[in-house]
């Protein structure tokens, strides 16, 4: 019944934007049909040929047992490709954890290879070394300026010598090149990168992506000769399955090959071992990852832990979290370490929680649902169950909306409505009708979110705030232009991200809600629906700390500049710069909480205050300052800043550091030739493993591109024709001659 339901509603939807039954049925029906029939007339037109020749059975060699098999156009028998592995250390100490990550790329070729892998790492993550391993030689990476490195690494490849090149294509994506990998060799790649951990609600947590949902290009595609790197777009697109567009110029470079086949933790394509240690120097109630099956050892109160079964599938998030005893929650905590004389600092307050939910508080929330393609499979039905817990969770005063967005956008209602129990009854039926299909216009949805016209009866009352939820993958390409939509229209509402599935682009769910002066959500799991967003209700139901403010010694440089609105549960989190000579001094946090005042002091050393600095060195501390100053550099953009000004105030720091940027990259090369000259160097892009629970993606035309599904009809059909017009003009061939 709910299949017919499906059905029905994805039909009547159809007919009410095409307008009748014939016009109906020629669109959906037609292409489907002459597809149909293409692929009958191909199958009829193989069989001649099927006695000339027939492939080997690929099973035999290995396929079922994790390794890749690639067959060239026109070619008999397949070939073995490029194989990828991984290692994680994760080492957490504190409120810092540093990791260390290992790609293994094997070439099971017969020739040179060029390996291209693009993967993902923490938004928030500050890679700052790299090395290339060949066997048992070493070559420690260096940062250089974007286009010096990229030069370095195509002198290297084509002299023949090894080579690594590690960008930065987003905050969270990253590409690693490998050249002139020989035949039956392995080289590895290791990466080092400092974090923070989070810290919400009484629960710290630690998130490792380990895969890419396949991001959704809008624009007008560019052609080969407008890219500023023409040579470049022959090998991306070889791997991904997106081209450049004048919205997304470097679709090519964030859209990963996914691997055809699924893998398994008991048999993974791109097989990953994790490993961690967790040291926060209190009594810790429990430690669990909710993706993964975990073993778990304790000394001395540090924690070993391992994936139970000793290797994964690379086709989830990896998520550790921890709670420390109750009674001991941090309430404040000064981490600092010091580099060639500077001393940095990472700070991080707890404000005392409201005493209870402000009654008086009236809300218009505008719940943004993405049904694009990504969607599909497990993602949809968490969207769902999300959105219809959020619908149950409204009072009877607050005012509501739904948007729902693909390739295009509709609204349930005009305008926000009070949540009574028969408008939410009706907004439930149309979240139950719901599927995913089509590209990712967010875009439009979003400006509509933040632009709907308000009840002003409800504002005009007083204690009344605007709040848009929007529950997606995040899986587009155009995120800057998405956070600039954000900055210029959200005025006095506040956006709250909800991240969906097993691989959410997590860069645009923090940074949508930063920019929105709200706070992010990520559902990996059915069975996390209730509590996750009950917590997120919990947020929205209780006043913000406002109007906070650092009292830092004279001439320190702390980021972010400008501190956010904070909610229940969630810490204030601060790196700095000190000067010298500040030993004397305290450190000051003030702000407001529910109209009332509140204040904490940090002493350094022998000065009074509610809590003092560690006093330690703790690596990483200023890697991550240099991180979060690079990463408010970048969103002077949203501002108006020119590329330009940005590229010359973030240079610096990234060089200083040894970090990746967007303008710089690691380089690693090996002086001794390894390919021999005239022998050929073949390209290679890695799959990345397809996210646990979605469905197989197809194409998805931009909203821009209106006639490029017609286009693609229209070659069916000629093609149709053209095939049926061969066949019949073919001679019989007599069976019995």
């Amino acid at each position: 019944m709910w299949i017919y339901t499906d059905i029905q509603a994805a039909c009547h939807r159809d007919l009410t934007r095409f307008g009748s039954v014939p016009a109906w049925l020629a669109f959906r029906c037609l292409p489907a049909l002459l597809a149909a029939a293409l692929l009958l007339l191909l199958l009829s037109a193989s069989t001649a040929r099927a006695e000339t020749f027939t492939p080997r059975e690929v099973f035999e060699e290995g396929v079922s047992g994790g390794r890749l098999l690639l067959r060239a156009q026109g070619a008999v028998d397949y070939t073995g490709a490029l194989q990828q592995g991984s290692d994680v250390r994760l080492d957490i100490n504190g409120l810092i954890a540093t990791v260390r990550l290992e790609q293994r790329f094997t070439n099971d070729t017969d020739s040179f290879v060029e390996a291209l892998y693009v993967f993902p790492l923490p938004e928030t993550a500050a890679v700052r070394y790299m090395e290339m391993q060949i066997g048992e030689r070493r070559i420690v990476g260096k940062v250089r300026e974007k286009a010096e490195a990229k030069k370095l690494y195509e002198q290297a490849r084509k002299a023949g010598k090894k080579a690594s090149l590690v960008s930065q294509q987003r905050p969270n994506l990253f590409t690693n090149r490998v050249a002139n990998i020989a035949p039956g060799e392995s080289v590895a790649v290791v990466l080092e990168y400092v974090q923070s951990v989070e810290y919400d609600a009484g629960q710290f947590a630690l998130r490792f992506p380990m895969t890419i949902t396949p991001r959704y290009m809008p624009g007008n595609p560019l052609h080969q000769g407008d890219l500023e790197d023409p040579h470049s777009l022959s090998f991306e697109s070889q791997g991904g399955w997106a081209l450049p567009t004048d919205q997304v110029p470097d679709a090519h470079e964030i859209s990963p090959r996914l691997e055809p086949r699924t893998g398994s933790d008991a048999d993974p394509v791109n097989p990953v071992t994790i490993n961690a240690t967790l040291d926060m120097g209190m009594p810790l109630a429990s430690v669990e990852s909710a993706y993964h099956d975990i073993a778990l050892s304790r000394r001395a109160g540090v924690y070993s832990i391992a994936l139970a079964g000793g290797v994964s599938e690379m086709d989830r998030d990896f998520v550790l979290s921890w709670r420390p005893v109750s009674g001991s929650e941090p309430q404040a905590a000064l981490f600092t370490e010091t580099v060639e004389g500077e001393q940095y600092g990472l700070l991080m307050v707890l404000p005392p929680a409201a005493a209870r939910r402000d009654a008086s508080l009236r809300r218009e929330i505008i719940f943004v649902i993405d049904t694009s393609g990504s969607m599909g499979g497990v993602s949809i039905e968490q969207a769902r169950a999300s959105l219809t817990d959020a619908l149950e969770r409204l009072g009877p005063d607050d005012r509501f909306n739904i948007i729902e967005f693909n390739s295009t956008h509709s609204s349930l209602f005009r305008n926000a409505i009070p949540a009574s129990r028969n408008n939410v009854a009706r907004a439930k039926e149309f979240v139950r009708l719901l599927n995913a299909s089509g590209g990712t216009e967010m875009l439009p949805a979003l400006r509509a979110a933040l632009t709907q016209r308000r009840d002003p009866d409800l504002f005009e009352a007083g204690n009344a705030v605007r709040q848009v939820i929007f529950i997606t993958d995040g899986a587009v390409g155009n995120e800057r232009a998405l956070f600039g939509a954000v900055a210029q229209h959200l005025g006095d509402t506040r956006l709250f991200t909800v991240g969906i599935g097993s691989a959410p682009n997590s860069y645009f769910m923090r940074k949508a809600a930063e920019v929105g002066r709200g706070s992010h959500t990520h559902i990996g799991r059915l069975d996390e629906v209730g509590s996750k967003m009950g917590a997120l209700f919990e947020k929205l139901s209780r006043p913000a700390a406002l109007d906070i403010a650092i009292d830092w010694p004279a001439g320190a440089e702390a980021w972010p500049q400008r501190v956010p609105d904070l909610y229940y549960g969630e810490p204030l989190s601060v790196t700095v710069k000190l000067p010298p000579g500040h030993a004397a001094d305290a450190v000051t946090v003030r702000g407001k909480l529910a109209g009332r005042d509140w204040t904490r002091r940090i002493g350094f050393g022998a000065a009074a205050g509610d809590v003092k600095a560690d006093g330690g060195d703790d690596d990483g501390v200023a890697t991550l300052w240099a991180r979060r100053k690079i990463a408010a550099l970048l969103d002077r953009r949203l501002a108006g800043a020119t590329e330009e000004d940005t590229r010359a105030a973030v240079l610096p720091v990234a060089l200083a550091h040894q970090l990746l940027s967007p303008y710089t990259s690691f380089i690693a090369i090996e002086e001794v030739v390894s390919r021999p000259a005239g022998e050929n160097l073949a390209r290679k892009a890695v799959p990345n493993t397809r996210p646990r629970g979605q469905s197989e993606q197809g194409f998805a035309y931009p909203a821009t591109a209106t006639s490029g599904p017609a286009k693609v009809w229209f070659g069916i059909f000629g093609l149709f024709v053209s095939l049926l017009l061969h066949l019949l003009s073919r001679e019989e061939v007599d069976v019995d001659a």
